[in-house]
């Protein structure tokens, strides 16, 4: 993208990888511009014109189909587009210009909750499902950031489609007007595809006629003026002054290669104009400008229709040779010098560091900035003063190590788990440790301790003797160990019977519920001392345990009231009464 235009600030032009570069299409008296935003209702703002449109483009490219397969036939839209707009309300506002790359698909009248792929000079989608009523919406606009400009240069957009020319022309077909890649109204065969697909092809089913999957048009309508006016930014522009007064100022100026540049100052009442010579796109120049510094450059690109004109701001160069932070001795020293030598400035440095007397300051920090920035005041000079950055170098042997903290002991359980569960003793918030050592102190045996000189051990809960007690002691060369205990209570599984049935024409009993515990947990259900049987807790808790009397099996049948015995491997029991059916 070019410079930013003095006034509006969107840029002068974009340029594609072909070299074709495009300007905004703001004249609404152009013809062959015919895209671009109404009339405001309100005047825009300063600094725009009154009538500056809300959008407008540097390209737009728009192709149709008619698209068949539904119950109507239907049509098919591709826009492409690098678009000038407004972000927040997407009124006229200072502030909020932004540029995008648009790539906009819509087909209408398709065959609902169909797939359709569209190619373009761009690309190709991916698969497009159409909505319940047949339609396909889709839009990506790359770059849409308020005075994010060059985001819109990652979109898909580009190089710019222009229309056939030479020997390129189908029959019937006519150059594009002297100066556009389009008229901007007329549907015309293009190039410049990437891929070589200067087409809108859809594919979907029936989207040609019946047995036709396939349906595309290489005629398209395409906006675009080229650039007249190229533009120039100003990079630096810095004055020298030397003891006797005698004072130059220096230009650096970026632009399109190949461009006539001249910068222009008032010296002393009397313009001093040079070109500017370039290596590429960048330009320099140094100007005479007598005794008096100028308050601004300006740089003019001749060749323009009409010549276009940069002013920027004339200051000092203030250059920082020296940022150093002695470690030792906690000092940080900066010196800098102005190119003003006949008028010396007053130079300050950022971060709290202060006026630099005679271009120097040392003070003493515990910690010095990453960079050192330093100003020029330029007092009782017309225009800004300069700027010059430094990194920090720092000086002096490596700080001391810092003292080890002295050992704390910090450890978390859980504070219950019932009979079986694996249960973690974490210490890893202890501070200071380099040596961790677990014992039980109290409880039921739990035998072995997985991890037992860890950070994090394991233990398997017993299934009797109450609480267990374990004591984490940490060492480290801090200071002497430090010890934490932490107690582990015994959880007994609750069980919950959901239900107790027993079917007197099948035989058939059934027994259910759920437990705290999970597999291995195991739920075991008795009738009247006899074993009914036992199931194992799944992942959600729940257990399911039937069985089926035969004939001659000994075990009792229930009668109404009765009830049956549940308990689980965990330690939790319960009773139920009994649901007796035919």
């Amino acid at each position: 993208m070019g410079p930013r235009h003095p006034v509006t600030s969107f840029p002068l032009w974009f340029k594609d990888s072909t070299g074709l570069l495009l300007e905004l299409g703001l004249d609404r008296a152009d013809p062959f511009l015919p895209a671009i935003g109404d009339v405001p209702a309100a005047p825009a703002p300063a600094p725009f014109a009154a009538d500056f449109p809300d959008e407008s483009f540097y390209w737009l490219a728009d192709a149709r189909l008619t698209v068949l397969g539904g119950d109507v036939p239907g049509r098919a839209r591709l826009v492409l587009a690098l678009e000038a707009a407004f972000g927040g309300t997407g009124d006229v506002a200072p502030g909020q210009q932004m540029v995008f790359g648009r790539l906009r698909v819509r087909i209408d009248g398709g065959v609902p909750g169909a797939d359709y792929v569209v190619t373009h000079p761009f690309g190709e989608t991916g698969s497009l499902r159409a909505d319940g009523r047949g339609r396909v919406f889709v839009t990506d606009d790359v770059g849409a950031v308020p005075l994010g400009f060059d985001g819109a240069l990652s979109s898909e957009v580009g190089p710019f489609l222009r229309w056939t020319s030479g020997a390129e022309l189908a029959p019937g077909e006519t150059e594009a007007p002297a100066g556009y890649v389009g008229d901007g109204a007329t549907e015309h065969t293009v190039t410049g595809s990437p891929f070589g697909t200067n087409v809108f092809r859809v594919r979907g089913p029936g989207v040609g006629g019946p047995g036709s999957d396939v349906v595309e048009t290489a005629l398209f309508t395409v906006q675009g003026k080229r650039a007249t006016v190229v533009g120039v930014d100003v990079a630096r522009a810095v004055y020298s002054r030397d003891a006797a007064g005698a004072v130059v100022v220096d230009v650096v100026a970026g632009s399109e290669p190949g461009q006539a540049v001249e910068a222009v100052v008032d010296a002393g009442g009397a313009p001093s104009r040079i070109a500017l010579r370039a290596t590429g796109g960048r330009y320099f120049g140094r100007l005479d400008a007598g005794t008096a510094v100028p308050a601004e450059v300006l740089v003019v690109n001749v060749g323009d229709e009409p010549p276009s004109t940069t002013p920027a701001a004339v200051t000092d160069a203030v250059v920082v040779t020296r940022a150093e932070y002695d470690i030792a001795a906690r000092t940080l020293t900066v010196e800098a010098a102005s190119s003003d030598l006949a008028v010396p400035p007053v130079l300050t440095a950022s971060d709290g560091i202060g006026a630099l007397a005679a271009g120097s300051a040392t003070v003493t920090l515990d910690a010095p900035p990453a960079r050192v920035t330093v100003t020029s005041s330029r007092p009782g000079a017309a225009g800004p003063g300069g700027v010059g950055q430094r990194d920090v170098t720092v000086t002096g042997p490596p700080s001391p190590p810092a003292p080890q903290p002295a050992p704390a002991a910090r450890v978390a359980a859980e504070p219950v788990a019932v009979p079986g569960a694996t249960v973690v003793l974490d210490g890893s918030a202890s501070t200071g440790a380099t040596a961790f050592a677990w014992t039980q102190t109290a409880g039921a045996d739990v035998g072995a301790v997985s991890g037992a000189a860890t950070d994090r051990a394991t233990f398997v809960m017993p299934a009797a003797g109450g609480p267990v007690t374990f004591r984490l002691t940490v060492s480290g060369p801090g200071g002497p160990a430090a010890t934490a205990d932490v107690t582990v209570g015994v959880s007994t599984d609750a069980l919950l019977v959901s239900g107790a049935q027993f079917r007197t024409a099948s035989g058939r009993w059934r027994v259910r519920g759920t437990a705290t515990g999970v597999a291995p947990d195991t739920v075991t259900v008795t009738y009247e001392g006899g074993d009914l049987g036992s199931a194992l807790v799944d992942a959600t808790g729940a257990w399911d345990v039937r069985l089926t009397l035969v004939a001659g099996d000994g075990r009792p049948r229930p009668v109404p009231g009765r009830t049956v015995d549940v308990v689980s491997s965990r330690g939790g029991a319960v009773t139920a009464a009994v649901t007796v059916r035919s």
